[in-house]
């Protein structure tokens, strides 16, 4: 079994599973193109500006099912001033118009507090400028996706299903899920909203988990990696906790029990930490960091192909096609 190989025979087992498919295997394949934390520079924006910018051009090129933003659409170190804000949603619009799915990241409201900052904001306040720039004014970046859905309870998850492949967001971000570092905002008020962003996304799964029937395969994207040795070496988080804590155990633990309830391939896709990684964490389940925060100026191809139960998922970098590393170390 693949479990009980160390992790660099897993790495060896997995690439020659992502390189080795066969033509006929991948021509039937759906793409969809992740990005992740970009833009921070001059230089993402560059790249993902048409009709030049050199990942605009390799995504058209390439026509994917959608495009997923997996969160922090701008650098930590920079103001979320609504004018950069606003700069950054219309570049994202015309990468791929409007087949964009967002969801938020910690740069984009829970880190706009930081007193390092030229202008420091309330994170929740931002928070709530983002929900309206981003899902409820006009042109939405996921305008022309038929049929997606959003929850009610918190509209920026969404979930995309078309032939066969369920694409759905949480809202997910570190921070520890915006349960620390909270410096403009009443403490109380920050933590309740973390509560409730907590049982909205379980309550989305179980939503996921319902329709079960219209999808042969599911990825589920976020900002946060859940994933990342701090997090897993930490306390678990509570109303005291004022360093990094561990938010994100029973959302693990939903992931396993989903797939093996589904008892159909589910990929967890996130951004957050520098690691460009991929890798099975247990049956019917994989783990993928995508591309970006600096280190990895890419965007990460995801291709399912339905008749390939052993490997549903390959994942591909678009500008350096050896990557992403297989099984993560972070």
């Amino acid at each position: 079994m693949l479990f009980s190989l160390n992790l660099w025979q897993k790495r060896a087992c997995l690439f020659a599973f992502l390189f080795f498919t066969p033509a006929s295997t991948a021509l039937s394949a759906q793409t969809v193109v992740i990005l992740a934390d970009m833009p921070y520079s001059d230089k993402e924006k560059l790249m993902l500006q048409g009709p030049d910018g050199i990942l605009y051009r390799l995504i058209n090129e390439i026509s994917p099912s959608v495009v997923m933003h997996l969160g922090d659409f701008k650098s930590g170190g920079k103001s979320c001033t609504d004018t950069l804000l606003k700069e950054h949603k219309a570049l994202l619009a015309q990468i791929y118009l409007g087949r964009v799915i967002y969801t938020p990241g910690d740069n984009d409201w829970t880190d706009c507090d930081r007193s390092s900052l030229r202008y420091s904001f309330n994170e929740l306040e931002r928070l709530d400028f983002l929900i309206t720039l981003m899902f409820k004014t006009p042109p939405l970046l996921d305008k022309n996706l038929t049929s997606l859905t959003s929850q009610p309870a918190q509209i920026e998850n969404k979930l995309w299903i078309n032939d066969r492949l369920a694409i759905s967001t949480l809202h997910l971000v570190g921070t520890s899920n915006g349960r620390i570092h909270i410096d403009k905002s009443k403490r109380e008020n920050a933590l309740k909203k973390a509560d409730h962003r907590d049982k909205a996304n379980l309550a989305w799964l179980e939503n996921i988990a319902d329709k079960t029937k219209e999808f042969d395969a599911l990825i589920i994207g976020f900002q946060a990696d859940i994933y990342q040795q701090k997090i897993l070496q930490s306390n678990t988080c509570d109303s005291s906790s004022l360093k990094t804590c561990d938010a994100f155990a029973m959302y693990r633990q939903a992931f396993k029990q989903l797939a093996k309830r589904i008892n159909k391939p589910v990929l967890i896709a996130h951004g957050d930490t520098g690691e460009f990684c991929f890798e099975k964490l247990d049956h019917n389940l994989w783990h993928l960091n995508a591309a970006g925060d600096f280190r990895y100026l890419d965007a990460t191809k995801v291709s399912f192909n339905k008749k390939s139960p052993e490997q549903p998922f390959t994942v591909t970098a678009l500008i350096n096609p050896t990557l992403p590393n297989i099984g993560c170390l972070n």
